[in-house]
């Protein structure tokens, strides 16, 4: 029986703007999935370049690399319409319960860089 398990965090995020030198700065410790754009938007889905166990420890470490940015970088996060760490599980019959807690520092964390969150479950294959 497949069972529940945390995968990763992904950062996502979409502006209006450019958002190219954000995107440079974290792929310095970052692994960037998927970064494009069109005429209306630019789009990157980042993923934490380190063993991350808990969802807790790989948005501590997203929101370093974040609070470490350049001042460019960091003007260009503050343009996006979306900065939202998306935690990924995947599915499975057991264990019957599974949890995962985040912080109160780490929520606290989030809001001061105001980031969201998101929840995807992948389904058992």
């Amino acid at each position: 029986m497949p069972e529940i398990q945390f995968l990763n965090v992904d950062l996502e995020l979409e502006s209006k703007h450019d958002i190219s030198a954000l995107v440079n700065d974290l792929k310095r410790n970052a692994i960037v999935l998927h970064y494009d754009q069109d005429e209306y938007r630019q789009l990157a889905r980042i993923e934490a370049d380190a063993e991350v166990v808990s969802p807790d420890k790989a948005i501590n470490h997203l929101c370093e690399l974040i609070e470490s940015c350049s001042k460019p970088a960091l003007k260009q996060w503050l343009s996006c319409t979306k900065r939202t760490f998306d935690i990924g599980f995947h599915s499975g019959n057991e264990p019957k319960c599974y949890s995962q807690a985040l912080h109160v520092d780490t929520l606290l964390r989030i809001s001061a860089i105001g980031a969201g969150i998101e929840i995807t479950l992948y389904p058992v294959e």
